[in-house]
């Protein structure tokens, strides 16, 4: 089910593969467990993401698609905390830039944090 564009990303950690889906659902637990608003999302990728964030986000995408699909919930947060250990540098990666490709409120999420700074006027 590794379909990026969607917002979905396949990965084995917890002894199974799981599913990960960056949908509104994913959006809407990751922003109550990080404690922000909407609007502060970017924020808490400017400089890079903590190790709490990173958990969150993990967490929030697993737990967003299996209550989507009506699965069992096997685990807590402090349960995928332990899973990060297993989780090669690559695999991380993957998850982020699967997160990028998502949107949120029909807008891309990767289009928002890429968006360009003042234009300077050139000198003629």
């Amino acid at each position: 089910m590794a379909n990026k564009q969607k917002g979905y990303i396949d990965i084995n950690v917890g002894g199974k593969k799981r599913t990960l889906h960056f949908s509104m659902n994913f959006w809407s637990e990751f922003t109550e467990q990080m404690g922000i608003s909407l609007q502060d999302i970017g924020n808490v990728f400017q400089n890079g993401i903590s190790l709490k964030g990173l958990r969150a986000l993990i967490y929030s995408a697993i737990l967003a698609n299996d209550q989507e699909n009506g699965n069992d919930v096997d685990y807590n947060i402090f349960t995928v905390g332990a899973w990060l250990d297993d989780l090669e540098a690559e695999t991380i990666n993957d998850i982020v830039n699967a997160m990028l490709q998502s949107k949120i409120l029909g807008n891309s999420l990767n289009a928002e944090m890429e968006k360009p700074g003042k234009v300077k006027p050139s000198k003629k």
